[in-house]
């Protein structure tokens, strides 16, 4: 029976792309440090998605194509900001 912790590198990058809006919200209104506490946040998950993934063997699909969507995502709404 496969464990139902599978799905979890899937969910952390869910998390990973919900931080997206906060992260571009603090930067909008100049609160660098704060900004960059939640992509740290964002960075962890992204580390540990893949660790877990990796691990255990639970690459999906899904998670084969949301893992760079979140990447992308993020580092797109960095960009734009400045």
């Amino acid at each position: 029976m496969p464990s139902p912790l599978r799905h979890l590198p899937n969910v952390l990058c869910g998390v990973r792309i919900v931080l997206i809006a906060p992260i571009a919200w603090l930067l909008l209104r100049g609160e660098a440090r704060g900004a960059l506490v939640v992509f740290a946040v964002a960075a962890l998950t992204d580390a540990l998605d893949g660790f877990l993934a990796k691990r255990f063997g639970w690459q999906t699909e899904l998670g084969k194509r949301l893992d760079p969507l979140a990447d992308k995502l993020l580092l797109v709404t960095l960009f734009v900001d400045r």
